[in-house]
């Protein structure tokens, strides 16, 4: 049998989840000469001592423990994880899930080179059923979770069906991961897996999803918090409140990156498509709205350039108050991440250039050419003929097409200076 490398982060707050990840680990896999990483990115509940004495149960297993005042963030410790990796099979877990009995047999049967593996979930009924998950209520407190329940009923509900979907858990062929350098350390908050997904399908990786392999899924910990589901209390709603604020400036972040939003395993196109804004621009809130979906931004009033340039500079904000960092550690540490510049994209009209131009004034944006024009301006572009027309209050002007989509596949994030690196144990 092939041994897998099971890759884990966890934060703050999150000791008794790990602990029954672990007991499930013990009691549900078929082996455990596995190789376990454990990336702790942070830690107020002594989770690095207690992982120790799992050392003599699981005896290749490895934790990683960052030192910095900083989290480095699911997107880059995943990434430093599967590099490590001892083994060419490597497996995501996120710290809140529970696996099935012989998780790792189901793995093995079913992964392929080139493929990335997605497991079924089992879930509470937080977010409504869907296709690609079973919803049932084995709670919602690790610490009275019924494990010989779970892997119980887990057995019953196994099927020899796939799907084609993509969500964590997910297993693979390291060398799948590293080939187009994991995730993009920009997205520190969400939308990272719809960023891989894309560049994935992209590097024509299949994209499966096994009802063999199943884990309970209590839901949103590392994003949200624990309890964060629990509307009686206050800090648990503010925090909802704020990842709510962070997953718009993601999913601004994404829409800059690919045009548009999608979460799909259909092949995506991007076409670089650039804006001239005529007149008054002075509508901060509609500006940062609308410039998300082009490649270049040239605007007609120069005196707000710099201004404008610096519209991403507060984009940090949310995500470290909700990983409480302080804003002078992250202009020490900020290089971690992949961050946009305003100063590549918005300029004056004067500068003005491209392949494909779309004119137009910013007071003519309204919701619903918003919603019909900006929202597919990558659409429109596809199904086009090259040429000169108008569309409602927009002109357009296409000169050459060219699908840019294979540029995005292989992401570069910056290197981790030496002495910032994470301890090995």
């Amino acid at each position: 049998m092939d041994n897998i490398s099971f890759c884990i982060n966890t934060s703050v707050n999150e000791l008794d989840h790990i602990k029954l990840l672990f007991k499930s680990l013990k009691i549900n896999l078929s082996s455990k000469e596995h190789e376990i990483l454990v990336f702790i990115d942070s830690d107020n509940q002594n989770t690095f001592e207690w992982l120790l004495t799992q050392k003599h149960i699981f005896p290749n297993l490895k934790i990683l423990k960052n030192h910095l005042p900083i989290c480095y963030g699911y997107a880059r410790n995943i990434n430093e994880m599967f590099k490590l990796a001892s083994n060419q099979i490597v497996s995501y877990l996120q710290s809140d899930m529970v696996v099935c009995k012989n998780y790792d047999l189901e793995l093995l049967k079913r992964i392929e080179p080139n493929m990335v593996l997605c497991s079924t979930r089992i879930e509470p009924p937080l977010h409504g059923n869907s296709g690609e998950k079973i919803t049932y209520n084995f709670g919602l407190d690790p610490l009275q979770f019924d494990l010989t329940q779970f892997t119980e009923y887990a057995e019953t509900q196994k099927q020899d069906k796939t799907i084609e979907y993509f969500f964590a858990p997910f297993t693979m062929y390291k060398e799948v991961w590293n080939s187009i350098g994991g995730h993009d350390t920009q997205f520190r908050r969400s939308r990272e897996d719809s960023d891989i997904l894309t560049r994935l399908i992209l590097n024509d990786t299949k994209i499966i999803q096994t009802w063999s392999a199943l884990v309970y899924h209590f839901t949103c910990v590392s994003s949200r918090g624990v309890n964060w589901f629990d509307s009686t209390k206050t800090e648990t709603q503010t925090r909802k409140i704020k990842q709510q604020q962070a997953d718009e400036i993601e999913l601004r972040r994404f829409i800059q990156k690919w045009g548009k939003f999608f979460h799909s395993t259909e092949k995506p196109f991007y076409y670089k498509i650039n804006a001239n804004i005529l007149g008054d621009i002075s509508n901060m809130l509609a500006f940062l709205r609308v410039q998300s979906y082009f490649n270049e931004v040239f605007i007609e009033e120069e005196s707000l350039i710099d201004s404008l340039q610096s519209i991403f500079k507060d984009d940090h904000i949310v995500a470290n108050e909700l990983l409480n960092i302080p804003n002078n550690i992250w202009e020490e540490y900020n290089y971690l991440y992949n961050q946009i510049k305003a100063t590549d994209r918005i300029k004056s009209l004067n500068e003005s250039k491209g392949d494909i131009i779309v004119t137009f004034k910013l007071k003519d944006i309204n919701n619903d050419n918003f919603n019909h024009v900006i929202n597919n301006l990558q659409d429109i572009i596809h199904n086009t003929e090259l040429g000169e027309f108008e569309y409602d209050y927009f002109y357009f002007n296409i000169t050459k097409k060219t699908n840019s989509a294979l540029e995005k596949i292989v992401i570069t994030n910056p290197e981790i200076k030496k002495e910032h690196l994470y301890k090995i144990f």
